[in-house]
């Protein structure tokens, strides 16, 4: 039996109007790489840049000591980040992705999306229940029928959902699957590929969504809960 923390109902992507036709058509993913977000500057706090995007570990000082020329030195001022350079030409393709868990644990209200997807545009197109593993199938056809992309990820990951980690008290590792918990209204979902003919952006075309997808208003996704309803017999 499936959790219900593993069991997904909603996929979204958060969009303006002009790139709803190139998603639903033409399945057009369009991903920038990790430089990309943490060169990127928003006027809000948590939204769309991420200057801590794409670090490989993030450790406490306290915990950890630096050594120069057999000299010591245990008093380092706030956390220590590490970052392999490699990562900066990841590509990322993120969207929110809605877990049986996350609608339950938000009580008989029902989950409430945060009003900040406002801010990433005036559409959210949503694939429901089933139709998310023929996303999933459609996505990874895409990357197997193309050459040029591939992932570096353990286990060869191309996609999962974000876990979230408190940056003060976190002391290890981190992945590209990482973020700090600032992040975590996003609820995020991610695809992570790596290409060989160029560096920048990889427009990622998986095919028609048009039998899957749905396009409604942001403002009554999040106006709206999501939450489970008796079915009317």
């Amino acid at each position: 039996m499936v959790s219900p923390e593993n069991r997904n109902r909603l996929l979204i992507k958060f969009m303006d109007e002009q790139y709803v036709d190139s998603f639903i058509n033409d399945g057009l993913l369009y991903m920038n790489n990790i430089q990309y977000f943490r060169d990127y500057e928003d006027s809000d706090p948590a939204l769309r840049g991420d200057v801590h995007e794409g670090l490989s570990a993030s450790l406490l000082p306290e915990n950890i000591t630096l050594e120069i020329n057999g000299q010591l030195i245990t008093d380092a001022a706030g956390k220590v980040d590490i970052r392999q350079c490699h990562q900066d030409e990841t590509n990322i393709y993120s969207m929110t992705i809605i877990s049986d868990r996350d609608i339950l644990i938000s009580g008989e209200n029902g989950l409430h999306l945060s009003s900040n997807f406002e801010k990433f545009g005036n559409k959210a197109v949503f694939i429901g229940g089933s139709d998310i593993s023929e996303f999933w199938r459609r996505l990874k056809k895409a990357i197997e029928n193309d050459q040029s992309i591939y992932t570096l990820e353990e286990n060869n990951t191309v996609a999962k959902k974000v876990n979230y980690v408190e940056r003060e008290l976190h002391h290890s590792q981190l992945s590209i699957f990482n973020k700090f918990s600032e992040y975590a209204w996003q609820h995020e979902w991610r695809i992570a590929l790596k290409q060989t003919k160029c560096v920048g952006p990889l427009p990622l075309k998986i095919g028609s969504l048009a039998d899957i997808a749905h396009v409604v208003d942001t403002t009554g996704i999040v106006k709206e809960p999501i939450k489970f309803q008796e079915k009317v017999l």
